[in-house]
């Protein structure tokens, strides 16, 4: 529940800069709005970049898709998550806590030997991203 400040005009109560007066009235009311997506099987958050798996990991949702992934945890959704990092992002400090974070949430994240191996900088064929594992994990995890 969450209380709903309303603020209307009112002679004689809480004068405002203008010289207005407002009356402030509150009340407990359900914020619920209804979920406009079909509930998911499953979720699949790939390629997923240096900075999303940082954000997911550290809880920051400034993108919307990091957002559904983080909801997506809260929900019970089984998800899998595919890097698509050079090796010279994978060696900042933060991103294997980040991959750890996730996969203590119960997060599938195909980083390293079966999963998206980085490539030096500036190597990388989008072509040969392996989606194809991606999606098998993600119907291994739906009951597919």
């Amino acid at each position: 529940m969450a209380e709903v400040l309303t603020l209307q005009p009112t002679p004689g109560v809480l004068p405002t800069a203008r010289g207005d007066h407002l009356s402030v009235t509150s009340s407990t009311q359900a914020l619920v709005w209804p979920d406009v997506w079909p509930p998911a099987d499953v979720i699949v958050f790939a390629p997923a970049t240096f900075n999303s798996v940082n954000s997911w990991a550290l809880g920051l949702t400034h993108h919307f898709v990091v957002g559904v992934a983080a909801e997506g945890i809260g929900k019970g959704i089984p998800i899998v998550a595919m890097p698509c990092v050079n090796a010279a992002y994978v060696q900042h400090h933060q991103f294997e806590e980040s991959v750890a974070k996730l996969r203590a949430m119960g997060v599938t994240v195909l980083y390293g030997d079966g999963g998206f191996v980085p490539n030096r900088p500036g190597t990388g064929k989008p072509a040969d991203y392996p989606w194809h594992r991606a999606l098998d994990a993600a119907a291994a995890l739906a009951g597919a």
